[in-house]
């Protein structure tokens, strides 16, 4: 089986390229996750904020994670002693058994950095299996937030992790 077929054995959080950027912008989501699909247009993490998700043996981008400003949803303000997170994984192992690994090794590396911290996630209040996922990694639901987003509200369930 070719390496870019298989999930990787151990998952490595390294720097952002331009590279990583194109390849997330390319992602398609199904179904109602085709929210989460960027215009062709936008390239994440071109601001900084970013960090690649990689398989430790050839550094195959699976996902990423962003903090602060980038994480945020609008209208959600910034709170002393917390650190807002967003994340995504690549389209093609979303939905298999891959998020627990994936989430573990995303808070690993953002514990480094942010031990004391609580950590804030959002998600929008349909998304079940992401909810479930943060769930089952820790965090606790402390309320929902609306904001408008392409001319419609969008209800988001905010879950914060534990010190």
């Amino acid at each position: 089986m070719n390496a870019a077929a298989r999930w990787p054995d151990r998952l490595v959080v390294r720097p952002w390229t331009p590279g990583d950027a194109r390849r997330v912008a390319a992602w398609r989501y199904g179904g109602p996750w085709q929210v989460y699909d960027l215009p062709g247009t936008e390239l994440p993490g071109a601001t900084g904020g970013y960090l690649a998700v990689a398989d430790a043996a050839d550094g195959r981008l699976v996902g990423f994670y962003c903090t602060g400003d980038e994480a945020r949803v609008p209208g959600l303000a910034p709170e002393f002693g917390v650190v807002d997170l967003g994340a995504g994984m690549d389209p093609r192992w979303v939905g298999r058994g891959h998020g627990a690994g994936f989430g573990r090794a995303v808070l690993a590396d953002l514990r480094r950095d942010h031990r004391t911290a609580v950590v804030r996630a959002v998600v929008q209040s349909w998304n079940t299996r992401s909810l479930r996922l943060l769930r089952t990694l820790g965090f606790l639901e402390s309320g929902r937030h609306v904001c408008v987003q392409n001319s419609r509200p969008v209800e988001y369930v905010v879950l914060l992790s534990p010190r």
